[in-house]
């Protein structure tokens, strides 16, 4: 096969023994297509646990192709997790989330992007652009090709938008597992000092230090911080019955 145009294509197939355990899966054929952005043959085989394998011949097509194949999984997961990225829940989900907007667009980076991405691997700019087209090049396929939305579009009424590298490392989905902890303490030591706070806490081992860092303005830290933080973490679910006030595109927050 010929790459042409910078297109190349892309096998997805299910191997012989899923096909066998799996019996009469409406999509055990091979399946041939051509992906924009590919420059070599790339194959997708998924073994009988629905694991997918790819072989690509280069870096670029490696990536594109799992961006591709993680969208084609699971394209509305990756739909919830851009616009939480994004700060455009309330879209589809109205009023209520328009505090995780606000806080989302707090947290979102404002620094030197290619530093950023490259900080988590020497060629991370170049990876997490192949990989965000891959995401792309499915959520173009589903335009042409409607029927391949997952149901949950179908059932809002929307259509997945498109990643952008920004989306892969937003703040958004951190591992702040003890912020809330943390901000409880600095408001302990501001009310009662370092020794009275650290003899309360009764920490261990050893003898913790509680002396905050004098950048640090603990009359700042206040509840606002631990809700806007809850806001941007709390699920998101949609209520059955019921019709969410949807905030206007052209009226979101900038």
């Amino acid at each position: 096969m010929q790459k042409r145009c910078r297109k190349g294509w892309l096998w997805s197939g299910i191997s012989a023994t899923m096909v066998m355990m799996a019996g009469g899966l409406a999509h055990a054929d091979d399946d041939r297509r051509v992906v924009p952005g590919l420059g070599q043959p790339v194959e997708i085989v998924r073994d009988r646990w629905g694991i997918a394998h790819i072989y690509a011949r280069t870096e670029q097509d490696l990536f594109l192709a799992q961006g591709y194949n993680a969208a084609s999984d699971r394209l509305f997961q990756l739909e919830l997790w851009r616009r939480r990225a994004t700060g455009t829940l309330a879209e589809i989900q109205g009023s209520k989330a328009l505090a995780g907007d606000l806080g989302a667009r707090l947290l979102k980076f404002r620094g030197d992007l290619r530093r950023e991405l490259n900080h988590y691997h020497p060629r991370g700019a170049e990876i997490v652009a192949a990989f965000v087209r891959g995401i792309n090049a499915y959520i173009e396929l589903t335009e042409r090709e409607p029927a391949r939305l997952p149901r949950e579009f179908r059932i809002l009424g929307i259509k997945p938008g498109r990643w952008t590298p920004e989306v892969v490392i937003s703040r958004h989905n951190g591992l702040y597992r003890n912020v809330t902890q943390e901000v409880q303490y600095a408001q302990l030591v501001r009310l009662l000092g370092s020794d009275r706070a650290r003899d309360l806490l009764n920490l261990h081992p050893g003898h913790a230090e509680l002396e905050p860092d004098d950048a640090l303005a603990l009359p700042l830290i206040s509840d606002v911080i631990i809700d806007t933080y809850k806001a941007v973490r709390a699920p998101v679910r949609f209520p059955p019955g019921r019709r969410p006030d949807r905030v206007p595109r052209s009226g979101r927050a900038r």
